[in-house]
């Protein structure tokens, strides 16, 4: 496990941590969900590395690697444009993996991760090799749009950099209160209790939001399925998505369907769509990862 740095050239710069195989057939990057860090996918790494597959692991702004060690583990705010921006530090490494080992390079992505993927398929067109898509939702511009609406009403310079408690409460707090008979505010993101306790354990894990890191999160949603923007994507893309069919950021199974059919409907070449029973959220993180562990590496040296 190394860590590789990223620097766009305009001001910003990235970290993630790479996963590199010893005799790498295929190149996959990967976008870490919300409020968690790059770390957690070393069990996913080690399997792969086995198959041949190297991951590279992307900390979003404000997470892991990219925590200020000035301001500590406390809220970490996001400027602006850093949702579109953390997408171009992906297409970035893609480009870089593609360059020097003239190897397939895929891009992936779980929860904040996978709306990330969608957005580089409007972004970067045809660039990956394949694309996995894990723990997401289907299209909901109308929500997205009066969600970004209150934020920009909502935030201003004076409580940028505050933790963010209404905002938050509306977003990762809905999906607490779907989840009938929880034991812990956490169940919603896997039916493993002991990912949910390691996961509250962690200290670079569930770190609250600031209210800016909400708009600038909600801006680059509001985009994400307009109609410009889909026309875009690529018909040659080949799209794996995956979910659990208890996690309530899919609506239960029901919006990663919607996905597939938005997919379908623009004549997407090749598109994968699993619904797993009996897993939340976290899917790389439950008991039977080992099935969503599988999918990815096949769906990988498929592009072989």
């Amino acid at each position: 496990m190394d860590d590789y740095f990223l620097d766009n050239g305009r001001g910003k710069t990235i970290k993630g941590r790479a996963f590199v195989a010893k005799d790498p057939k295929v190149n996959i990057v990967f976008m870490t969900g919300m409020c968690e860090h790059a770390t957690r996918y070393w069990q996913l790494g080690k399997f792969l590395n086995e198959k041949g597959i190297s991951l590279y692991v992307q900390d979003a702004p404000g997470q892991g690697l990219n925590i200020d060690e000035e301001k500590g583990k406390g809220p970490q705010e996001w400027t602006f444009n850093d949702f579109d921006d953390t997408v171009d530090f992906a297409y970035q490494k893609v480009e870089e993996l593609k360059e020097a080992t003239s190897l397939p390079t895929g891009i992936m992505g779980h929860s904040m991760g996978s709306f990330m993927t969608q957005r580089y398929l409007e972004r970067h067109p045809g660039t990956a090799s394949f694309v996995g898509i894990i723990s997401s939702n289907g299209p909901c511009l109308a929500k997205m749009k009066v969600s970004f609406a209150l934020a920009s009403l909502l935030v201003n310079k004076r409580n940028w950099k505050k933790p963010s408690y209404f905002i938050q409460s509306m977003g990762l707090g809905a999906y607490s209160r779907a989840i009938k008979g929880a034991k812990t505010p956490l169940d919603w993101l896997s039916f493993n209790e002991e990912n949910v306790k390691a996961y509250a354990d962690d200290p670079l894990c569930g770190i609250r939001n600031t209210n800016g890191f909400w708009k600038e999160f909600l801006r680059g949603m509001s985009h994400l399925y307009e109609k410009k923007e889909l026309r875009k994507i690529s018909p040659d893309e080949r799209i794996l998505l995956l979910a659990g069919e208890g996690d309530p950021v899919g609506e239960f199974g029901k919006g990663v369907y919607r996905l597939r059919d938005m997919y379908r409907k623009l004549r997407v070449k090749e598109i994968k769509c699993i619904v797993y029973p009996n897993m939340r959220h976290e899917i790389i993180n439950e008991k039977d990862n080992h099935l969503a562990y599988e999918e990815i590496a096949n769906w990988a040296l498929r592009s072989l």
